[in-house]
């Protein structure tokens, strides 16, 4: 691996992240992994998990671009060791774009698609409630969790901590070598959770393989207060 270096390409605030995690068939997980990437495991099983979140002051080596500084991301996850690192590598990212997904796929190799997204966050003295609508052609489903107002950082042993503090995306390159990109950001504090309702057709956002988990149950609901995320540009893994 190359040296690592010291100047974060992307910076950004993430903010209002929820994560609904699911158990996951270890081929499944695996075929969506670089060669020579590993499957994280929790307690034996592999996971996938559903994020989403908002994205706000996004700069790019410092610079704000006009009318990409702010927006909401949709994502399916899957759970990696890449070396020594705790990464995930992604099935699908989608983001109200098609500028941005244009970018993302063709200079970072990174499986994103423009989609319709809406984002809205609510507090009151019940909680604070994080509402995602979202689809490819229109914002058909949803994911809408409400927490409470206090937030406190789990466990370095816990498997929120597993799930959300991850320091590696990883991926390919054109000459399909491995490549990882570094993140780093404190460890986010989680809301208690107070509800939780969802709605997605897994088979027809992700592909077929993935209509299992419209019948499954998330063996977690995250809903993380964020923090400001500095992205490093990609390192090749040239073994």
């Amino acid at each position: 691996m190359v040296a690592l270096t010291t100047r974060p390409f992307l910076t950004a605030r993430w903010s209002n992240v929820v994560l609904l995690t699911f158990q996951a068939p270890d081929d499944l997980v695996r075929a969506h992994l670089p060669p020579g990437v590993e499957p994280d495991r929790w307690n034996g099983w592999t996971h996938a998990s559903l994020v989403a979140l908002e994205m706000r002051d996004v700069r790019l080596r410092g610079w704000r671009i006009p009318g990409f500084a702010a927006h909401p991301q949709v994502n399916l996850r899957v759970y990696a060791r890449q070396r020594s690192h705790a990464a995930v590598a992604f099935v699908r990212e989608l983001v109200p774009s098609r500028l941005i997904a244009a970018v993302g796929r063709l200079r970072f190799r990174e499986p994103f698609r423009a989609a319709r997204i809406e984002a809205q966050i609510t507090e009151g003295a019940g909680g604070v409630s994080a509402a995602y609508r979202f689809g490819l052609a229109a914002p058909q489903y949803h994911i809408v969790v409400t927490g409470s107002r206090d937030s406190a950082v789990p466990p370095a042993s816990s498997f929120e901590h597993y799930l959300k503090e991850r320091t590696h995306g990883c991926g390919t390159d054109w000459r399909g070598r491995v490549r990882a990109f570094r993140v780093e950001h404190p460890a986010w504090a989680v809301r208690s959770e107070v509800s939780v309702d969802y709605a997605v057709d897994f088979g027809a956002v992700y592909g077929p393989e993935w209509e299992f988990l419209n019948y499954s149950t998330p063996v977690s609901t995250i809903f993380a207060v964020g923090s400001d995320v500095s992205v490093y540009p990609p390192q090749m893994d040239r073994r």
